[in-house]
């Protein structure tokens, strides 16, 4: 904690810039896949609006995208849960998908802030959950300098380990870990805007 406050007073005295989603991400959405299609040796994997499994639906032979990404469930009792993905897979139509096209911002870094602040912004009209396209766009998040984010994401990255470590353990610790990690990914997670200059009067 010590070694981030001393960065932020290094790197960010002035506070941190906020930036919409819509304007660091490319934003997508998944397609119909039937489930009859999926396969039981399939190289690849499907995911879907649930969250048992990683949300892993199953699995085919082909791909619809490669690489670092986040995916977030868009409708649905499970709608704002989001989770980082890397590597060659597709996603069903209640899933939308992220893809940073800024340079000084991490995948994992957001990833992690959207966990705290996604959940915030699901509508529950008509008692259907949803956090549709639209409405992630115009989340707002935290930028800080890019050794800040690295340090934020290996903290959290551990705590999360230890977390999936003890998933077979007691179910009280189990508790009391999890939310330990939400304590200080919350506090790592909070900063300060930068302060707004005044604009000058124009006669």
């Amino acid at each position: 904690m010590h070694k981030i406050e001393r960065l932020l007073q290094t790197l960010a005295p002035e506070g941190v810039e906020f930036r919409k989603i819509g304007e660091i991400c490319l934003i997508k959405r998944g397609r119909v896949i039937a489930k009859k299609i999926l396969q039981e040796n399939g190289k690849y994997p499907v995911y879907s609006s649930q969250t048992l499994n990683n949300g892993i639906l199953g699995f085919i032979d082909t791909y619809d995208f490669d690489g670092e990404f986040l995916t977030w469930t868009t409708d649905g009792a499970y709608a704002g849960s989001v989770f980082y993905r890397n590597g060659h897979f597709s996603i069903t139509n209640v899933c939308g998908l992220l893809q940073v096209i800024q340079d000084n911002i991490l995948h994992k870094y957001l990833y992690y802030i959207l966990q705290i602040t996604a959940p915030l912004h699901v509508s529950s009209g008509m008692g259907n959950p949803k956090l549709m396209s639209a409405a992630m766009q115009q989340i707002t998040i935290p930028i800080p300098p890019l050794e800040i984010q690295q340090e934020i994401v290996k903290i959290l990255d551990q705590f999360s380990l230890l977390t999936t470590d003890l998933l077979a353990g007691i179910p009280a610790e189990i508790k009391a870990r999890k939310k330990q990690y939400e304590y200080y990914r919350e506090k790592l997670l909070a900063f300060k805007p930068l302060t707004p200059h005044k604009e000058v009067d124009k006669e």
